[in-house]
């Protein structure tokens, strides 16, 4: 008999447990969002709620067949100070019946904690598309002078662009190097999806647009250098060791890497072993930017070393925690640090921008393709497929604005600009790859 009635008990007792439970969780979560928080325990509050973001972004990319840059960058966007406040001050204005807080949520409140995960998402981006690229497979004539065309001609509209609308020396060179940037993760999921990886006019793109990072990051590297230099003696020297620097960096992480690479692969990558490639790159990526390159041009580079690697694909599979874990959070960090009262107030600059940012594409690659002996469909989607902005244009934002050379407000439009062009190519390149299909079936 007292058996049966604990066992009726327990039952009751274990839902009054979850009911506290739930209890105690909803107050907490409104008081880390709305309430004061001593900041090293509103860490953990804030990892977890970037990480749930994650969740749901990947959520949204499934349903909205979206790349996951754009949606992240969107949800950073919604949790940024800018929108809330502006999407409080209408919720005030219906006059709800239920209470609300004045002041809306500030959930993101670290911002240096949020800034170094993001930077070691950018490390881990830049490393991972590294290691899916080889070294005699990026240095073909055809996908120099496509990356070429895609760096000089973007760069020089994009300055004199800039110039014209009354932008600072150092806005304009920042206008232009965001402008040489070209996203590689897009194009190749939708050259992926359609199977067409293999074809000439794919391995273009693709080595072209590594080139195209390479070459924008050196373009990088030089405009923080001439923009932080006063007089044109100190720019041409500043220029020139920039170029002396980055060839031997270049050049040396190739040859001591091939070192590391014969050590590396003796063995199985014990746990050991993983922790020295974890610091190989890292070490890269720091000796880059003690040069004044950027850390992602050292992560890049490393990531092309181990490419070579006997164990590729396990390091590619030991490594997917951290990609998973860091580079979500790098997104989402973009689109915080947007202002939407600023993409309002600068609607129709953005939007120029944008369409030059594709139209220079377009027109230098497209060139360049027609030289390499591409078809005229091929040509244009090389052009399209060359012109998402991406990671790479909003790193030259996120370090122009970091080292306080934009304003929030220049950050804002040229990352717009970014996630503009990541959202408008995909269409665009699955009609003419659709087309192009058709034509193959019909020859």
């Amino acid at each position: 008999m007292v058996k049966k009635t604990i066992e009726k008990i327990s039952p009751l007792i274990g839902l009054l447990i979850l009911g506290i439970f739930l209890i105690l969780t909803v107050s907490i979560i409104r008081t880390s969002i709305f309430g004061e928080v001593e900041n090293e325990k509103h860490i953990y509050f804030e990892i977890v709620f970037l990480l749930l973001l994650a969740v749901l972004g990947e959520m949204a990319v499934v349903y909205t067949k979206q790349p996951s840059v754009m949606i992240l960058m969107i949800l950073g966007l919604l949790m940024s100070s800018s929108f809330l406040h502006l999407f409080w001050d209408s919720l005030y204005s219906l006059d709800l019946p239920i209470t609300i807080p004045e002041e809306p949520p500030n959930i993101l409140r670290l911002e240096n904690i949020l800034h170094v995960f993001a930077q070691l998402g950018a490390v881990i981006l830049l490393f991972k598309v590294g290691m899916h690229n080889k070294i005699e497979r990026i240095f073909a004539f055809d996908n120099l002078i496509v990356a070429l065309a895609g760096i000089v001609f973007p760069f020089i509209v994009g300055y004199f662009y800039a110039v014209s609308t009354g932008g600072s020396f150092a806005y304009s060179m920042f206008v232009a190097a965001a402008l040489t940037a070209t996203s590689v993760g897009v194009t190749v999921a939708i050259l992926k999806e359609f199977k067409l990886l293999n074809e000439r006019f794919a391995e273009i793109i693709i080595g072209a647009a590594v080139l195209d990072d390479i070459l924008g990051l050196l373009v990088l590297s030089f405009v923080i250098n001439i923009t932080g230099a006063s007089g044109s003696e100190s720019i041409i020297f500043s220029i020139l060791l920039t170029l002396v620097v980055a060839v031997i960096f270049l050049l040396g992480s190739v040859v001591a890497g091939n070192y590391f690479l014969k050590y590396l692969d003796r063995k199985e990558i014990s746990p050991r072993r993983f922790l020295l490639l974890l610091s190989f790159v890292l070490f890269y990526s720091y000796f880059a930017e003690f040069i004044g390159l950027s850390a992602i041009v050292g992560a890049f580079m490393a990531g092309i070393i181990l490419n070579r690697s006997k164990h590729h694909e396990e390091i590619e599979e030991k490594t997917y925690g951290l990609e998973m874990l860091f580079m979500p959070i790098f997104f989402i960090s973009l689109g915080t640090l947007m202002d939407i009262n600023a993409l309002v107030q600068f609607l129709v600059p953005i939007l120029i921008l944008s369409i030059l940012a594709i139209l220079t594409k377009f027109i230098g690659c497209g060139a360049a393709g027609l030289i390499a002996k591409l078809k005229p469909l091929e040509t244009a989607i090389v052009g399209f497929g060359m012109s998402p902005r991406g990671e790479v244009a909003l790193i030259v934002a996120s370090l122009g604005l970091t080292t306080g050379i934009l304003s929030r407000t220049e950050y804002s439009i040229i990352a717009t600009m970014a996630l503009l062009t990541t959202l408008v190519i995909p269409p665009i390149l699955q009609i003419l790859i659709e087309q192009l299909k058709k034509n193959q079936s019909v020859a």
